[in-house]
C-alpha cells in the first residue's frame, strides 16, 4: 500500500462513522452506510426477476463460485449485489470492502480479462481490505475492548465480524503489541 494509506484510511473509517453516528465502540450497519452514500445493496438472488436465470444465480452463489460481493456502476450510480448464503459477518465485511472501494474512488474495471480470468488490482484490493477492516472494527475500538478483559471472540462478535478479522485489526493495527507492552 502506499505510505500513509493506512493513516488515510482510518481516519476516512473515523469520519464515514461520525456522519453515522456510530462509536469507535459501536457495529457498523453497512447497509445503513451504504444508503447514507447513496449506494443500493441488493441480493444477487434479486437478478433473477431481471432476466437471469435461477441456474446462473445459483451457479454463483454455489461454494465452487465464491461469490461474496461485487460493485456494479450505471452512469454516477452505484449498486453493490452480494451473496444473501453467507454469514452476517461475511457479509459485512463483503459490504464494507465493496463501499470502500466506491469510497476510495477505485478505478471500475471488468470482471474478466480477455482472456477470461479474473481481473484482479492487488492494490486496490488491499486497499479495500484495510478500509473495510477499519470501518467494522476500529482500532480504538479493539483496543478499549481488549483493554477492558474482553476477548477476541467476544469482540468479534460484539462488532458482527468473524474472529478472523477481528483478530487481524488487533494485531495489524498494533493493539495486541501495546496491550503486551502495557502488561510489562
Amino acid at each position: 500500500m502506499r505510505r500513509g494509506f493506512k493513516t488515510h484510511a482510518e481516519d476516512v473509517a473515523t469520519e464515514l462513522r461520525g456522519e453515522m453516528g456510530v462509536g469507535s465502540g459501536d457495529r457498523m450497519d453497512c447497509t445503513a452506510l451504504a444508503a447514507h452514500l447513496a449506494i443500493e445493496v441488493v441480493p444477487i438472488t434479486a437478478l433473477i426477476g431481471a432476466g437471469a436465470t435461477a441456474e446462473d444465480v445459483n451457479c454463483m452463489v454455489s461454494d465452487e463460485m465464491g461469490f461474496s460481493a461485487m460493485t456494479v456502476y450505471r452512469g454516477t450510480k452505484c449498486e453493490i449485489f452480494y451473496n444473501p448464503f453467507h454469514a452476517e459477518t461475511r457479509t459485512a465485511n463483503s459490504l464494507a470492502h465493496e463501499i470502500s472501494h466506491v469510497v476510495l474512488e477505485h478505478e471500475p474495471g471488468p470482471v474478466l480479462t480477455p482472456k477470461g480470468t479474473r481481473d484482479w488490482k492487488q492494490t486496490q484490493e488491499d486497499e479495500a481490505d484495510w478500509l473495510a477492516g477499519a470501518l467494522l472494527v476500529p482500532r480504538e475500538g479493539a483496543l478499549r475492548w481488549l483493554a477492558g478483559g474482553g476477548t477476541m471472540t467476544d469482540g468479534a462478535s460484539h462488532y458482527g465480524v468473524s474472529a478472523q478479522l477481528f483478530s487481524w485489526r488487533a494485531n495489524h493495527t498494533g493493539v495486541v503489541l501495546q496491550l503486551r507492552r502495557r502488561a510489562a
